[in-house]
């Protein structure tokens, strides 16, 4: 087909030029257009092949190209969107003109030609001097293995602004004639690194108090019971108090008293110990290099301690046990047993005089409070005594403590209570006002947290009211205790009869007066009526 269209094209040339010249004789018998046209048509139909062809060439190279675009756009796109940086740069050290749009981030700025070893060391200089020899052979090794050995001597992380960047590296080469370059892929793990220390730490840490957990000690238990760190001591404590402050002022006071608890700890001991926490109330600790009588002066450091602690709201106390291992022979399942023994012993016979303790703080701050009347709860356990043997109770009797006992915290509940609402000068609104009756319900819980049943009973009931109108219970008459009874009329009296935040003190008389309006309905007509009778003997008595 080729040396036809040569010879068709040397035909059609040559008739032209013979036309244009006017040379062509065309009166010639012998000429005839005729015998042309199938050649000239066949030259055109030629021409015609030709053209479609082209235009199809040109229509799949144009498509080629889109399709090229395109994948070149999802590539990019895919890049800028993953979340890490991918650079390249050869010989020259030179970063190329294409980069993702993490490498932005990383560094704060467009990186096009910088100098990579000038980036990688903004936060790092040492890796100025390193880098160039490195990065040098690694461009000019031929060998793979050689390439990959001197790839695994540039850094694998960096810091750069505060960040953790991983870093990897891979060789690319589009063909075998084209530059060596080197990829680089930076992948920020600040988050990822912050996220596996913090497991990390909580794996072995208690998350409150900062201190080692259980879990940790477990874990290295085996490790401290060597040889070398005999003799071991073991310190094992139990907090006294927190189900009371856990029950009065719920459990972020109680959580604040645990820290406080392991701040104790930690001032008490040296940096070598450990200290964990060992349970909700429980806490451990073992030093080693330590014998029985250096940890009795632990021991001792840390009730000195507790005891100079302030008081919020209670002061910190905790029941400690300790045992030593002399020799390697004994576990420390043994050692930790006769601690735990010795802790839970002490817990028991000093149990009254935390009970004692925990209710002169109680007491103490209920004093000290901005609502309260000064010299109170003095004046109504000294007047509530009087009134009770009046009745014919001895004063030895198991109903003058409770009464005693409530005297000192029926009013627990208003600690906590905040002291915006209990000293408000103006009408309570309905909410304040359910949130002033939960008091007695907070003084309940108290009550039951120290072991005192009944006095916890009475407390619930301080403000039911004879004729069944009161709260939280609606009790009504005798359904009430005995003690709520009684101590709901001499607390009413000295209320009264001292200022208050929102209100003057009433006359004696004025007080006496509402007391007897108030037989039957608020108060026990019984005992008001003893109450009023004996008003000059009760009233001399109770100011003495």
């Amino acid at each position: 087909m080729q040396g036809n269209k040569e010879n068709l094209e040397q035909i059609f040339q040559k008739e032209i030029a013979l036309l244009q010249s006017g040379k062509a004789d065309i009166s010639n018998p012998h000429y005839d257009g005729n015998d042309l046209l199938p050649k000239y048509q066949e030259l055109l139909n030629e021409y015609e092949r030709l053209l479609k062809l082209s235009r199809k060439i040109f229509v799949i190279s144009d498509s080629q190209g889109r399709s090229l675009k395109k994948r070149e756009y999802e590539i990019k796109n895919l890049l800028d969107n993953i979340n890490q940086g991918f650079l390249t740069f050869s010989q020259d050290l030179l970063v190329d003109s294409e980069y993702s749009a993490e490498c932005i981030q990383i560094f704060g700025k467009k990186i096009v030609n910088a100098n990579i070893i000038e980036l990688l060391s903004i936060n790092e200089p040492h890796l100025k001097q390193q880098l160039p020899a490195i990065f040098a052979t690694v461009f000019q090794a031929n060998e793979q293995d050689a390439k990959s050995q001197y790839l695994a001597q540039l850094p694998n992380m960096i810091l750069l602004n505060e960040k953790s960047i991983a870093l990897a590296y891979k060789f690319i080469q589009a063909t075998e004639n084209d530059e060596k370059r080197l990829l680089l892929i930076l992948t920020d793990i600040t988050d990822h690194l912050h996220s596996k220390a913090q497991i990390e730490f909580l794996s072995y840490n208690d998350s409150l108090t900062g201190l080692f957990n259980r879990a940790y000690v477990d874990k290295i238990v085996s490790e401290i019971m060597c040889p070398t760190k005999l003799p071991i001591s073991i310190i094992l404590g139990d907090m006294n108090g927190l189900k009371l402050i856990n029950d009065m002022f719920g459990h972020e006071k109680g959580d604040e008293l645990i820290i406080n608890t392991a701040k104790v700890l930690q001032k008490c001991c040296r940096d070598t110990d450990i200290i964990a926490r060992w349970g909700g109330d429980e806490f451990l600790i073992l030093l080693s290099n330590t014998n029985h009588e250096q940890c009795e002066k632990v021991v001792d450091r840390i009730t000195k301690t507790c005891q100079e602690t302030s008081r919020n709201p209670i002061e910190i106390s905790i029941a400690l046990g300790n045992a030593t291992l002399e020799h390697p022979t004994s576990s420390f399942s043994e050692v930790f047993s006769i601690a735990e023994s010795q802790m839970y012993k002490k817990k028991l016979l000093e149990s009254k005089a935390i009970r004692r303790q925990i209710i002169s703080n109680v007491e103490d701050r209920l004093q000290t409070s901005r609502f309260a009347n000064v010299g109170h709860i003095h004046r109504i356990k000294k007047l509530a005594t009087h009134f009770a043997k009046l009745l014919g109770f001895s004063s030895t009797s198991t109903e003058i403590r409770n009464l005693l006992l409530l005297a000192s915290l029926h009013d627990v509940g208003n600690l906590a209570i905040p002291q915006e609402i209990l000293c408000k000068s103006g009408s309570l609104t309905a909410k304040e006002w359910e949130i002033i009756k939960s008091h007695s319900e907070i003084g309940y819980r108290m009550g039951l947290s120290i072991g005192e049943s009944t006095v916890a009973e009475a407390i619930l009931a301080m403000h039911e009211r004879w004729d069944g109108n009161g709260y939280p219970s609606g009790l009504k008459g005798e359904q009430i205790p005995f003690i709520s009874r009684l101590l709901a009329i001499i607390d009413t009296y000295d209320v009264m009869t001292h200022d208050r935040v929102f209100q003057g003190a009433f006359s004696k008389e004025q007080a006496l007066e509402e007391i007897r309006l108030q037989s039957g309905r608020q108060f026990d007509p019984a005992l008001a009526k003893v109450f009023l009778l004996q008003r000059d003997t009760l009233l001399y008595s109770g100011d003495q």
